[in-house]
Formats: structure tokens, sequence, C-alpha cells
């Protein structure tokens, strides 16, 4: 383990955005991870547990308590089931599933971020998300252990799980299942999902992936696009004129510039189609 004080956490975030924490800790083994997290219980301190640092937007005046940053890297393959660590990104988890001949992963390809994130946030890309490949999850409870959950018991919903509503439980990791396929055609696959991606997204600037949630029967970078906001700018945050629905750190943004632009966007958006639209990403750290 790595401990340090007052790590910027702009460098890591997929924002680089993100003031300093107290305490930044990195992990590379899940018995660290438990071992941070329980130690900075017996000191009283807030943690935070952070893994490839998308959909999250990091305040200026940072985190107070533990960061702890999970590489806790470790894959394994048993037929057609995968099981992945949660520092583990969902990328590599789709690149396993292609070496192995392993289909119905394919999405994960596209999906930023980590098997924590993904599992926390139910994660999705191209009409699959995490709660429709995921069997089980190993979680971690300060309070009473290592348990194994079935997906049931997270009341998975559109970008949701019950992990959003218990901060203490920590992601150790999830077993996903595929189907049995021919190893050239998934990563066909993968290829062409990660091409309409590179088309359609803003990936050369730093962003966070996709900012709103999509409306019921619609989609958020529609609606941004309808009310003329391509283009608009705060400080150095700017909405891309790639798509809609990602926001672009294209000048030095600061946390600040990028929360001012999702409000002033949910503001417009309602003015001009009467849809208020949910923000996607999380806001973590010291709001003032």
């Amino acid at each position: 383990m790595r401990g340090v004080r007052g790590e910027p956490l702009s460098r890591h975030t997929s924002w680089h955005i993100g003031g300093p924490a107290d305490y930044f800790l990195s992990v590379g083994t899940t018995d660290d991870l438990i071992e941070g997290v329980l130690a900075a219980r017996e000191q009283a301190l807030p943690v935070f547990i952070l893994g490839g640092g998308t959909n999250l937007l990091v305040a200026d005046a940072g985190i107070r308590g533990v960061v702890i940053h999970n590489q806790v890297d470790d894959t394994s393959v048993d037929g057609t089931r995968i099981s992945a660590t949660a520092g583990v990104t969902m990328a590599h988890v789709a690149a396993v599933a292609g070496r192995n001949g392993i289909g119905g992963l394919e999405f994960a390809a596209t999906v930023p971020g980590t098997v924590g994130g993904a599992v926390h946030g139910n994660a999705g890309a191209f009409g699959t998300e995490t709660k429709d490949v995921v069997e089980e999850v190993a979680l971690f409870d300060p309070a009473t252990g290592v348990s194994i959950v079935e997906p049931r018991e997270l009341a998975f919903r559109y970008r949701y799980s019950a992990l959003k509503e218990r901060p203490e439980v920590v992601v150790l990791q999830a077993a996903f299942r595929g189907v049995p396929s021919e190893r050239g055609a998934v990563v066909a696959k993968i290829k062409e999902m990660a091409n309409l991606r590179m088309q359609k997204q803003p990936l050369r600037l730093p962003n966070s992936g996709s900012v709103f949630k999509n409306p019921p029967g619609d989609h958020a970078g529609r609606l941004v696009e309808a009310a003329g906001l391509k283009g608009l700018r705060v400080g150095g945050a700017v909405v891309s004129e790639k798509h809609g629905n990602f926001i672009v750190n294209d000048a030095e943004a600061t946390a600040a510039d990028v929360r001012a632009l999702i409000e002033e966007v949910q503001r417009r958006v309602f003015e001009t189609v009467g849809v208020r639209l949910e923000p996607e990403v999380e806001f973590v750290g010291e709001w003032s």
C-alpha cells in the first residue's frame, strides 16, 4: 500500500478535475483494500473508493477523509463465466471475453471505468446494462464483513443499484455470465462498438462519459442538441460539439465550471422542451 497526503484528485479522474484528498491510498490486493477501509474506520475517517475516476465530478476543494484508489486487478474464467475484481476495467472484461469466445459482454468494451463502478451505478451501453450480465457480487461491509449477493439483492434499475444508498459498502468482485460464441465474432463486435463510440463521442478531450441520464423514451443528448446548446461554455468546460450529452474539459476547467454548466443545461433544456434532465454524473467531495 502507498499512502500520501494532499494528493490532487485531478490526476485520477477522467475529467482531469478535482481538488486534494486529505489522505490518498492506492491498493493492489483485496486484503489491502479491506485493511485500508478498516484502518480509516478505526480513526473515524470517512472513506471514498475511487476506481477509474469516470462518471464523477470531484469538488475543487477535494475530498475529506481517505480516498482509496482500488487497483485490485484480477480476472479468472470458468466456461462462460468471468470473475473480475472491482479494480478491473470493464474494457478488460470485454477483452477477456473476446479472447475466450464468450459473447454477450461486448458492450463492456465501451463502458468507461471499472467493475466496481459499473456495479455501483448499473452502467450500460448499446442496450445492455450491468444487471443483465452480472451473476453475483462480493461485497465488504465494515460492520458485517464479506458477503456474496445476487443481483436481485442490489435492486438494479436504470443507472442505479442499492449500493448508492450504502456508501460504507465496498464492491470487491463481480462475476459475469456470457454465452458461448466464436472468438472472431466476439472480437469483431467489440471493434464495431468501439468504432461507433469513437465516431460519436468526444474521446480526445477529457470527459466523464454521459453527463445526464436518458429520460424515458428519449435521449438526453438529443434534447441538449434540440435546445441549441452544443458549444455552450462556462470557463474551461464546454458542451461537446460532437455529442450533446458530453461536457469536455478543453481549457483547464474547474469543478465549479462543470457544475455551473450542468445546471445551465438543465435550466435551458427545461425551458425549451419541458424536460428536467437528471445528472448521471455523481458530485463528490466538499461542495460549498
